[in-house]
């Protein structure tokens, strides 16, 4: 297979990818990260629940595009302005490269991730938002939301408060980055719908 071809693959599979790589990340974070540093391993958690979380959105049952392109930007049509690309870039880039990054370099100084735990909370929280958006009971992803990022994120900052890692729960700039990250995606698809609006 050629390097195009495994990025076609990926591209349409990432999803699947991420389950398995979830379950590998779980039993090394368990079985060796725990007992080496909580902290660290609190912060390296969040990535592999956040697979969960995409595992609902993108597989079972999946089509959060079409839920967003439908329910929120109100179009007919189910796969523009948020398409394949742009579902795959952004959850690859912030959930697969971002977050493990800034969790591996709080093994040198814990500031560099201490944020990670308030961006599962607040994409937990993000779903709800459409949920009450879209008028809608349901969205993909919420029930991973309700019952994995948000009180798994809740827990690990209330953990670190604790610990004496964080001092409060908001009068901190870890809660602004991690809301910012979140605002960052919103934004980005008020850019792609008027994007387009203009082509169209």
């Amino acid at each position: 297979m050629s390097i195009a071809e495994y990025y076609n693959w990926l591209k349409k599979e990432w999803a699947k990818v991420g389950v398995i790589l979830s379950i590998f990340l779980f039993v090394v974070l368990f079985v060796i990260v725990r007992q080496y540093d909580f902290v660290i391993f609190i912060l390296l958690l969040q990535t592999p629940l956040y697979m969960l979380h995409q595992t609902e959105e993108y597989i079972f049952p999946g089509e959060f595009g079409k839920f967003f392109n439908t329910k929120i930007f109100n179009l007919e049509t189910e796969d523009k302005p948020l398409d394949e690309n742009f579902i795959f870039f952004v959850n690859v880039i912030l959930i697969w490269i971002v977050l493990p990054i800034f969790a591996l370099l709080s093994t040198q100084n814990y500031q560099y991730g201490l944020w990670i735990p308030y961006f599962s909370f607040f994409a937990g929280i993000a779903h709800v938002a459409l949920a009450i958006k879209a008028k809608k009971i349901y969205n993909p992803g919420l029930i991973v939301s309700l019952l994995i990022n948000i009180p798994v994120g809740l827990w690990s900052v209330l953990h670190l408060i604790n610990i004496g890692i964080l001092n409060n729960f908001f009068l901190n700039p870890h809660i602004l980055i991690g809301l910012g990250t979140n605002l960052i995606l919103p934004v980005m698809g008020v850019i792609l719908f008027k994007n387009y609006q203009k082509n169209e």
